[in-house]
């Protein structure tokens, strides 16, 4: 979490992961668009594989041009905002690293000084100050000068945890897998773009890059809501704020929750309603998907108190998460066992339906 990223400028944390695939050895491949799509197999291919899909950009901005303004007489740059962060949080000052040439060994530093939407919520300039500006150029990206990557009270604390941590949750279920030998057929899709319309997960999906019956896992760091508690677990996300999504594909999850909440472990079950998730994008090009969310403090940095602070989730909630998804990973060969397992342990006793039968003859129903 401590890569600088953004929409379109997502290079080095992709090139973590592939370094990490390479490490353990766990097949890949990238689309023409740079997203990452890494399969692990062992044993038969499932009918319904399971499909990890995390995004690994973030909020933040790029430059357009060194220019003045009348209205913040102490810009002397312009730059676009990639991603949603509402107009009134970019009200204060705050302090930015731009990176020349888009490497990040060399950032300088600046500040936002002011902001205004063009036309819609999505299409915001924001202006900049920077005392020294060598080098800089139109289409450098940038980002909020927060911190990395702090562990502090139970919380982990980052500029940046929508969604690299569901990238690295991606991970660590890969290669546990396949530190394992478990005998599963398990994707992980790490896609680009999310932030400014959900355009990597899109593509990915049109390219049918996944097989068609694959359950697609969209792993977030999700707003916090009510019933959706930090500290209480990571939660089983129902739905988005444009979707319900597939109780088939939560199927996935609940087996494995059912597991680890036998063993004592938190896990929530909510419609996270907050913002609209890979998932939808799923569903609308015919995969059956569900989701897995980390309740998320300062979602896409934006504090109670209109500043803009690092994000930060709870560590339990994301080690849950983690075991969750490798749980799953190793009982998905068995969902269709499973499910009919469940059914039988559900299934209304006998003795129900007979008093149900019996007591109809006390209706006059004519």
């Amino acid at each position: 979490v401590s890569l600088p990223t953004a929409s379109f400028h997502e290079e080095k944390v992709c090139a973590a992961v592939v370094a990490f695939l390479k490490e353990y050895k766990i097949p890949f491949e990238i689309d023409r668009y740079g997203n990452i799509i890494a399969h692990y197999q062992k044993g038969p291919s499932l009918k319904h594989p399971l499909a990890l899909m995390a995004h690994t950009d973030h909020p933040a901005f790029e430059l357009t041009s060194a220019e003045s303004s009348a209205e913040f007489p102490a810009a002397n740059w312009t730059a676009k905002l990639l991603g949603g962060v509402g107009m009134d949080w970019l009200k204060q000052e705050m302090r930015v690293k731009v990176f020349p040439g888009n490497d990040i060994t060399r950032p300088v530093e600046g500040k936002m000084v002011g902001a205004k939407a063009l036309n819609g919520p999505r299409n915001i300039q924001l202006f900049m100050q920077f005392s020294e500006s060598a080098g800089l150029e139109p289409g450098n990206f940038g980002i909020w000068n927060l911190t990395d990557f702090e562990l502090r009270d139970g919380f982990i604390h980052a500029r940046v945890m929508d969604d690299l941590v569901g990238v690295t949750a991606a991970m660590l279920a890969l290669w546990k897998v396949s530190q394992e030998g478990t005998e599963t057929d398990l994707y992980a899709v790490f896609t680009r773009a999310e932030e400014v319309g959900l355009v990597g997960a899109e593509l990915v999906f049109q390219q049918k890059l996944l097989p068609a019956g694959t359950y697609v896992v969209s792993l977030e760091a999700s707003r916090t809501l009510p019933g959706a508690v930090q500290g209480e677990g990571p939660v089983v996300r129902v739905g988005d704020r444009s979707f319900t999504f597939s109780e088939e594909a939560e199927f996935a999850l609940k087996i494995a929750a059912k597991t680890l909440t036998a063993q004592g472990a938190k896990i929530q079950r909510q419609l996270m309603s907050g913002g609209r998730c890979e998932a939808s994008t799923a569903i609308l090009q015919g995969y059956i998907s569900t989701g897995l969310a980390f309740p998320l403090g300062n979602y896409h940095n934006m504090a109670d108190d209109f500043s803009l602070q690092a994000e930060n989730i709870h560590q339990d909630d994301f080690i849950t998460g983690v075991e969750l998804l490798q749980e799953a990973a190793r009982l998905s060969p068995r969902l269709a066992i499973s499910k009919a397992e469940q059914l039988a342990a559900e299934s209304t006793p006998q003795e129900l339906v007979d008093r149900l039968l019996g007591s109809r003859a006390n209706f006059n129903l004519g």
